[in-house]
């Protein structure tokens, strides 16, 4: 229903637009204005690509490798023009929009889909992943591309290529080592249910916040900690207001490229043959750099006198058994696929 409601607007918006002669672009090969024309052979594509960060976060870096890439690919056929820091909207109201040319394409988390479909949730589910080597195989492996397919088919995108985002950590204001420290622990989580159900799994206590405001909040007590992958955390300089870094690793989320699926499928197959290999290229290019800069995030925390824990992953592994069985039975098989990929066993 929101989403029609959306697309109601988003076309009443556009058709009020052009009439007033304000409207979207008038290149009849891109997405701009929800156009649905089928892309001939020889058209050319300007782009938006909308992005929540800014150059050095992992999602931007990745799209500003894809944007390059695919435009050598395509002979300059393919021209990507990124808009950062959520100038074109939040991402639910730039994936509810996609296919009225609010942005033609977006990189994000898969588990941002959620929304769409619950299948999304995999992207959050806790202690599947045991590694850096185990993630790459698991997303660029025909369960990979299940996975994308799947989701992308019950939501109505077509998603393409993985980038490694570095595992999620916890910042918090108290040390903190095992399971049993985490009880009515209150840490701003994203307002998702996969991660809301995980913390309160732990006994925590999950605020719902947005990421603009949890310094903040961290600060003037209102909560006592947060959870991102380690670098992401040092981007909001989080190491300013918490002194205790608490490697749970518990989450290996996955950052890739979004479109509108029946724009996709309308482009001529060299340009989806492009798009999807410029994808995969930035993904693996990102998700090495990624290792890099969680390495050196870390040893900057170590310099600047906070005090980075590692804690017994396989005992927060454990407690987190029956987890998918008791909250996300429809996951359970991806779940025990996505385990049973670890060669470190």
């Amino acid at each position: 229903m929101k989403k029609r409601l959306f697309a109601s607007l988003m076309a009443l918006a556009l058709a009020v637009g052009s009439l007033s002669g304000c409207g979207g672009s008038s290149d009849s090969s891109s997405n701009g204005g929800g156009n649905e024309q089928t892309g001939a052979e020889g058209d050319t594509y300007s782009w938006k690509m909308a992005l929540n960060s800014t150059a050095g976060d992992n999602a931007y870096d990745t799209a500003a490798v894809f944007a390059e890439k695919v435009d050598e690919l395509t002979n300059g056929r393919v021209k990507v023009e990124l808009y950062g820091g959520a100038s074109l909207g939040s991402t639910s109201e730039v994936l509810e929009g996609l296919s009225y040319g609010v942005a033609d394409i977006i990189c994000e988390s898969v588990g941002t889909l959620a929304t769409f479909t619950p299948l999304a949730n995999i992207d959050a589910m806790p202690y599947v992943y045991s590694g850096y080597d185990h993630f790459m195989k698991v997303w660029y492996s025909d369960l990979g591309q299940e996975m994308k397919d799947t989701i992308g088919e019950a939501s109505g995108f077509k998603l393409m290529g993985a980038t490694f985002r570095g595992p999620r950590i916890v910042t918090s204001t108290k040390e903190m080592h095992n399971v049993e420290d985490f009880k009515g622990f209150k840490l701003r989580a994203p307002n998702l249910e996969m991660y809301l159900k995980t913390w309160q799994w732990m006994g925590a206590a999950p605020t719902p916040m947005a990421m603009n405001e949890t310094y903040t909040a961290l600060q003037q007590g209102t909560v006592s900690g947060q959870e991102n992958p380690m670098a992401d955390s040092m981007n909001y300089a989080f190491d300013e207001v918490c002194k205790y870094w608490i490697k749970t690793n518990h989450v290996y989320s996955c950052n890739l490229f979004i479109m509108d699926a029946d724009y996709f499928k309308s482009l001529p197959e060299d340009i989806q043959h492009a798009v999807t290999e410029a994808a995969e290229y930035a993904g693996k290019e990102i998700s090495a750099k990624q290792l890099e800069k969680e390495a050196a995030a870390e040893a900057k925390l170590v310099e600047e006198g906070c005090t980075v824990i590692d804690v017994d992953n396989d005992a927060f592994k454990a407690h987190f058994d029956g987890f998918a069985d008791e909250n996300f039975p429809d996951l359970k098989d991806w779940t025990d696929r996505i385990k049973a990929m670890d060669e470190g066993k």
